[in-house]
């Protein structure tokens, strides 16, 4: 899969998600990382070191002018193993809330980018050496141990940053990645909830 089929692929996917230019680099990086990890390296693309993350050459000329405008998604994408479209779903449907500062910055905290040279591209050893490190690694292992291992990212720091350790562990793992999203979802539908009642307060 070349770099402009896999920009594809993720617009189709996620057509209400606002993606820019920029939100789609990260996830396209993110998703090469991941699948580097899972030992399924069928993503041939090279992101280089840019100020704000990692960057592919032909996803920036191919979407610069859509500046920091969301990118409307073509009808559909090529054709893709059954496989391969669930494992990219998966990754991706681990980083698509976040917003394209927010994964800027989570790249900008993690060793491949931070160890290339400016402009420099950031080597698949280096990509595998650092995420298969990391506990989300654990959800691609042949050894798996039946759980779903959360993405710690700096929303998870921040969020467990006053817990015990193992009060955080008990927010690293869950039932299974539906479980896990749906807590989300639930919270989400508390907060806003949280916030309609604020608002009728001070309007009464």
């Amino acid at each position: 899969m070349k770099a402009l089929e896999l920009a594809e692929f993720i617009l189709v996917s996620y057509p209400g998600k606002d993606i820019t230019p920029m939100k789609l680099q990260k996830l396209a990086f993110y998703a090469k990382a991941w699948t580097l990890v899972a030992g399924d390296s069928f993503i041939d693309a090279e992101f280089e070191k840019w100020d704000y993350g990692p960057v592919n050459q032909n996803i920036y000329h191919h979407y610069k002018n859509h500046g920091a405008s969301g990118i409307l998604a073509p009808k559909s994408h090529g054709a893709i193993e059954e496989s391969q479209g669930k494992l990219l779903q998966f990754i991706l449907d681990n980083y698509i809330d976040y917003s394209a500062f927010t994964l800027s910055s989570m790249t900008h905290n993690e060793a491949p980018w931070e160890e290339t040279p400016k402009d420099k591209i950031i080597s698949d050893a280096l990509i595998l050496s650092y995420y298969s490190k990391q506990p989300f690694a654990k959800n691609f292992s042949s050894n798996t141990d039946g759980v779903f291992h959360v993405l710690q990212s700096n929303a998870w720091h921040s969020f467990t940053l006053d817990m015990e350790e193992e009060e955080a562990k008990t927010f690293a793992t869950y039932s299974s990645f539906e479980e896990f999203h749906k807590l989300g979802d639930d919270a989400n539908l508390e907060f806003k909830k949280l916030l309609s009642d604020l608002d009728g307060m001070i309007i009464n």
